[in-house]
């Protein structure tokens, strides 16, 4: 007798059952970190009416201003950067302006020690001595000497 073997293999199913848990939990991850994302965005106000912008200058191209000034009648004054300095003396202020100027440039390196020297075009070379003899006394290794157009007062 012969026999015939049914050799059938059961048909293979792909079971979507994980694949759709691993979705749908992909889906709520995402949706979840959405909603953090969005609540990070905080609104910033930047204005709008600059006509240019201009970076800061780095710490290492500054250059410390000393300035001086009529006040009319009455004596020169002189200021380093934004400190207006006061003293009794020609002698007296050269080493007013002079601790000034090394308190200012402390932080750079020697070589970029740049002073510049702002003097008003109604002062005369008796009252600037004394800021050039502040500078000279100072850490300072280079000046540079502009003078104003007009009064700086005004």
């Amino acid at each position: 007798m012969l026999r015939i073997f049914d050799h059938q293999t059961p048909i293979s199913r792909f079971d979507m059952t994980p694949i759709i848990d691993i979705v749908f939990l992909l889906i709520i991850f995402f949706l979840l970190v959405c909603r953090f994302i969005v609540a990070e965005n905080y609104e910033v106000t930047v204005p709008d009416d600059i006509s240019c912008a201009q970076p800061a200058p780095a710490a290492e191209e500054q250059i410390t201003t000393v300035t001086v000034m009529s006040t009319g009648n009455g004596p020169a004054v002189y200021a380093v950067g934004a400190e207006i300095l006061t003293a009794g003396s020609g002698q007296d202020i050269c080493g007013v302006i002079a601790a000034e100027i090394d308190r200012q440039l402390q932080h750079l390196r020697r070589e970029k020690r740049v002073v510049c020297l702002r003097v008003d075009k109604d002062i005369c070379f008796g009252d600037s001595q004394y800021a050039l003899g502040g500078i000279s006394q100072s850490t300072a290794t280079d000046m540079k000497l502009a003078v104003t157009k007009q009064k700086l007062g005004q």
